[in-house]
């Protein structure tokens, strides 16, 4: 957020400076208006300075040329990314500026291959890399599809590799990409070019309103003191249900939570800071879910999450068979775990809802904080491409110009500016902050044993499961480890 945080400073550099002109007497003295000019030089030039040091390291180019992006839209929607015109509405405006200003300043003129599908997007990808045809110059991928194969085969390029992008500029998030590094690895990107694709927990505000009297803090006072934990969400679910009818809890009640007992209940687990997978002590990459240091920790978690499956208070869709879903266009939940990206499709309901990140497990996580699992693509470069520094200009760069979309965003997401929900947009500040990644979502697909690990917490957590912790995890993990420890020495001789 540089940018708009130099922005900010100079917009109030000159305010103080318009302030001191205002102070002159009323015959004008030139002295101390002098004295403010001087100040407003000052003031633009060391912003002007400052302004300097942060832009990319890239030069000004013309090189003439398209720059060819494929994107799955499974994991990608592809007017978060790439308009062809603007539709005069301020996301898809934003998102066209940017491809001018890149346009502007490389020459490069930014076009789209959508290949649909999550399990088709891999051929067309791979064909173009052996063929050396020049086709594709980046992929938005798939969270999790082909990813483990691309890598291991040799189609992607290693982001250590790329001369041109500064990985330790503030737009790339390097700690997410060090979270599913291959060894030294870094084929998988991610930078202020991608939006949030993570699960969030959506409020009905009209209905937390009713509640505020059981509160010691508002939600967002809760979230920002570091406060907002599993416990909590759980005590708040608990102030709500009503069974209109008087016949037990039926889809026609109002509850305290809902949701989609499946993609969404993932990130429980690496928001409670437990990975699906880690390095052990001795470096090696295995199931991270019942190990020493996770074992009693998981173990609470699941059996919080049990206890709140089986509550009256909750309405949890188990995978996505149900017949009927309660999220938060409702009126009928305070609470609803939600993805981020559909939360703009909701603005034409009649629920005024906000959004907080998933909870801590509990209040001694402070330090490591808040944690959103993405759920989203990856930015990958193929292994060929004609020319390499278009390739990384143009990524230095739709980065490095991608501030005003998050804005424009979080307003789509908000249905308004967001200098009128400071409070809302503070939260998405901090799910944004808080991003990162996990091997064991997106190296998902080396073996079915790990795809069984990526679905532990649903699994063992719905009001109907059979499952044990314990015995689900032993069920796989010496399977999964043995094929994680075959898949990165590949990975890691390389």
């Amino acid at each position: 957020m540089k940018n708009l945080a130099k922005l900010l400073a100079l917009v109030l550099a000159m305010l103080c400076v318009f302030s001191t002109l205002v102070a002159c007497d009323a015959n004008g003295n030139e002295e101390e208006t002098n004295a403010a000019g001087s100040q407003a030089e000052t003031a633009l030039t060391d912003e002007n300075e400052t302004a300097t040091e942060f832009f990319p390291d890239v030069k000004k180019q013309d090189y003439g040329a398209d720059f060819n992006l494929m994107i799955q839209p499974q994991s990608n929607r592809v007017d978060y990314y790439w308009v062809e015109e603007s539709n005069n509405d301020a996301l898809s405006e934003s998102i066209y500026n940017r491809q001018q200003q890149v346009y502007d300043y490389l020459g490069v003129d930014i076009t789209a291959t959508i290949v649909d599908g999550h399990d088709q997007y891999g051929t067309p990808f791979m064909t173009a890399v052996k063929n050396k045809d020049g086709s594709v110059d980046s992929l938005l991928s798939h969270a999790y599809m082909f990813l483990a194969s691309f890598i291991q085969n040799g189609y992607l390029m290693d982001y250590n590799d790329i001369d041109g992008i500064d990985l330790d500029a503030d737009y790339w998030s390097l700690d997410v990409m060090e979270g599913v590094a291959a060894g030294d690895h870094l084929y998988l990107g991610y930078s202020d070019f991608r939006l949030a694709h993570t699960a969030v927990i959506a409020f009905n505000k009209q209905m937390l309103a009713k509640y505020e009297d059981a509160l010691e803090e508002s939600i967002y006072e809760t979230v920002q003191n570091y406060r907002w934990t599993v416990d909590k969400m759980i005590s708040l679910a608990n102030l709500v249900y009503i069974d209109k009818t008087s016949d037990g809890k039926t889809d026609d009640d109002t509850f305290g939570i809902t949701g989609t007992q499946w993609y969404n209940f993932i990130g429980f687990t690496q928001a409670s800071g437990i990975q699906l997978v880690a390095q052990n002590e001795r470096g090696e990459y295995v199931v991270n879910v019942y190990t020493n240091e996770t074992k009693e920790r998981t173990t609470a978690l699941v059996e919080k999450l049990l206890a709140l499956s089986k509550s009256d208070c909750t309405w949890f869709n188990y995978k996505e068979d149900a017949t009927k879903n309660i999220n938060i266009t409702s009126n009928q939940t305070l609470l609803s775990l939600e993805y981020i990206i559909s939360l703009p499709n909701y603005l034409s309901y009649d629920v005024e809802f906000g959004v907080v990140p998933y909870p801590m497990f509990d209040e001694a996580q402070k330090d490591l904080g808040y944690r959103s699992l993405d759920f989203g693509g990856w930015i990958c470069v193929p292994s060929y491409v004609e020319d390499m520094n278009k390739v990384s200009d143009t990524l230095e760069m739709l980065a490095f110009f991608s501030e005003d979309v998050t804005i424009t965003f979080y307003e789509k997401i908000l249905g308004k500016q967001v200098a009128d929900a400071p409070e809302d947009r503070a939260m998405l500040d901090i799910v944004w902050d808080s991003v990162c990644s996990d091997i064991g979502l997106t190296y998902s697909h080396i073996t079915e044993s790990l795809d069984i690990n990526l679905y532990m917490l649903p699994n063992v957590t719905h009001a109907n499961t059979t499952e044990a912790l314990a015995s689900y995890v032993s069920s796989y993990e010496k399977s999964a480890n043995k094929k994680l420890a075959q898949y990165f020495k590949v990975i890691q001789n390389k």
